[in-house]
């Protein structure tokens, strides 16, 4: 299954879980669809998204470590997304989605841990907030790096791009072509005034 058409079926769940253990048995099935997500990243060719992948998947694993405790384990080992898994899809658009179930989680954990009625609630809520930062970090320097790679290999070659029409720069005044040639200078443009090449078409 396309890892987009995941995360929004996770963050659904996540919205709809009404108590405690359903909402971190939910946090963490995020977290280890997180770990999943970065190590499919891991095998791109792309050395930074490969680079960023591996630690996106080392950081999912240590967010639902912080889970996988007695008080959420009877809940969380039961289903799971992370090995439906089957290609990552629109990259931007999943990075995306990634970014927001992660942002969605991190809020809904806070929320959860001020009414913690255990500490040992509220520390796993704590614990998983600070490991799910990293998460998001991450997801955010992947979508930089994303951004940049896309955009290389879309960039047209050098020398490639649109002719360039060279206009001098100078102040406003009277003058215009004085042979009948074009003459693209701004009127009353004077030698060695600064010239901007612009785009022709």
């Amino acid at each position: 299954m396309e890892a987009l058409r995941l995360i929004k079926t996770a963050r659904h769940a996540l919205v709809e879980a009404r108590h405690v253990p359903d909402v971190l048995a939910e946090a963490r099935r995020a977290a280890l669809l997180t770990e999943a997500v970065g190590a499919r990243l891991a095998e791109l060719d792309e050395e930074e998204l490969a680079g960023l992948g591996r630690q996106l998947s080392e950081a999912g694993t240590v967010a639902s470590g912080c889970l996988d405790r007695s008080v959420v384990r009877a809940a969380v080992l039961s289903g799971g997304r992370s090995g439906r898994l089957g290609e990552l899809g629109d990259l931007e658009e999943t990075l995306g989605a990634l970014d927001g179930l992660l942002r969605e989680l991190g809020e809904t954990l806070v929320v959860l841990a001020c009414g913690a009625d255990t500490e040992s609630v509220y520390w796993t809520c704590i614990d998983t907030v600070d490991a799910v930062a990293e998460c998001k970090d991450l997801v955010v320097r992947l979508r930089q790096a994303a951004g940049r790679f896309l955009g290389a290999a879309e960039a047209e070659p050098a020398g490639r791009g649109a002719p360039l029409l060279v206009v001098r720069l100078g102040p406003p005044g009277d003058g215009g072509p004085t042979d009948g040639a074009p003459d693209y200078r701004v009127p009353g443009a004077t030698a060695g005034a600064p010239e901007v090449s612009v785009p022709v078409g």
